[in-house]
This record gives C-alpha cells, sequence and structure tokens, in this order.
C-alpha cells in the first residue's frame, strides 16, 4: 500500500502545474490506455472507461470500467474485469477535477468467472484550451475473487480519451 500512496502523491503533485481552462463540467467522458499491474506477469495491462454526468450540482458520474490483466505468459491468461459504479469529485485543483471512481462488477479469465471491485483517483487533464481531448491519469486498486486475481492489484493508468 505504501507504493500506492506514493503514486497517488506523485499524480496529485503533478496536477498542482496543470492550468487547465474547464470551466464547464464534462457531461461525458470515455476514454482507454495502458495501466501498469505490478502483480501481472508482463506487468502491462490496458484500461478503458466511461462517465457520464448525472448531477451537475455534486459533480456525479455514472461510471463504466474495462480492466484486462495479465496473469500470465505462458499459457497466455488475461483476468477481464468489467465494472460500473459512481465517479465522485472530491476538490479541484485550479480548474482541473479529482474524481475518485468506484466500480463492482464481474471477473472472469476463461470459465472462471467472479466478482471484482476498483476504487482509487482520476483526474482528467485538457490537452490543449478548447480541446475536447484529455489524459487522465489514475491510480486505482482492484480485488477479484478469480483465481490469480484474488490479492489487492494496484494499477497506475495513463488514459486518453475525449469528452464534452
Amino acid at each position: 500500500m505504501k507504493f500506492v500512496s506514493q503514486v497517488l502523491l506523485f499524480v496529485l503533485v503533478l496536477c498542482v502545474a496543470v492550468f487547465a481552462q474547464q470551466t464547464q463540467p464534462l457531461q461525458n467522458l470515455y476514454a482507454a490506455g495502458v495501466s501498469w499491474n505490478q502483480a501481472g506477469s508482463p506487468a502491462v495491462a490496458g484500461t478503458a472507461l466511461f462517465a457520464h454526468l448525472v448531477n451537475d450540482g455534486s459533480g456525479t458520474y455514472a461510471f463504466g470500467v474495462y480492466d484486462a490483466l495479465p496473469q500470465n505468459v505462458h499459457p497466455f491468461t488475461v483476468t477481464s474485469n468489467v465494472g460500473m459504479g459512481v465517479a465522485q469529485q472530491l476538490f479541484k485543483i485550479g480548474n482541473t477535477p479529482v474524481f475518485v471512481p468506484t466500480s463492482a462488477g464481474i471477473s472472469f479469465t476463461g470459465s472462471n468467472t467472479g466478482w471484482a471491485w476498483s476504487t482509487g483517483v482520476g483526474v482528467p487533464i485538457k490537452l490543449k484550451a478548447g480541446s475536447s481531448w484529455y489524459a487522465m491519469p489514475t491510480v486505482r486498486v482492484i480485488k477479484s475473487s478469480v483465481a490469480g486475481g484474488t490479492g489487492y492489484q494496484p494499477v497506475v493508468s495513463v488514459l486518453f480519451g475525449w469528452g464534452k
């Protein structure tokens, strides 16, 4: 857990330097990218997400996430986690919001199926003023009941996406 807190602190420090020109809250965000999962073999994973604003006043979003977490190289085995939940804006650094996305759903590897949940922090950073393109660093913790993925797995991602 010490590693996760260090990465989280690093991401938040990076956000202090961001001077995004975002004046209205995002209505929708679609993003995908590469993740690093220290428990995986290989440690490179993939993440995709979407968020849809459901309450402008509170910064609450309906949130969905897909994680592809490699477990073994030989034979190549991937644990897929698909979850739905809520992403809540906690605060802003300048004009850049900081979210806590929390999801629960299913986890599967081949015929082995179970449950999964995740939580963490994500920061959508507008790449250029007036643009709809975003970079979104995230730090999350995933827990799955599927064999090979039953531990708490910290996942650090850099996602790129589009939002309005």
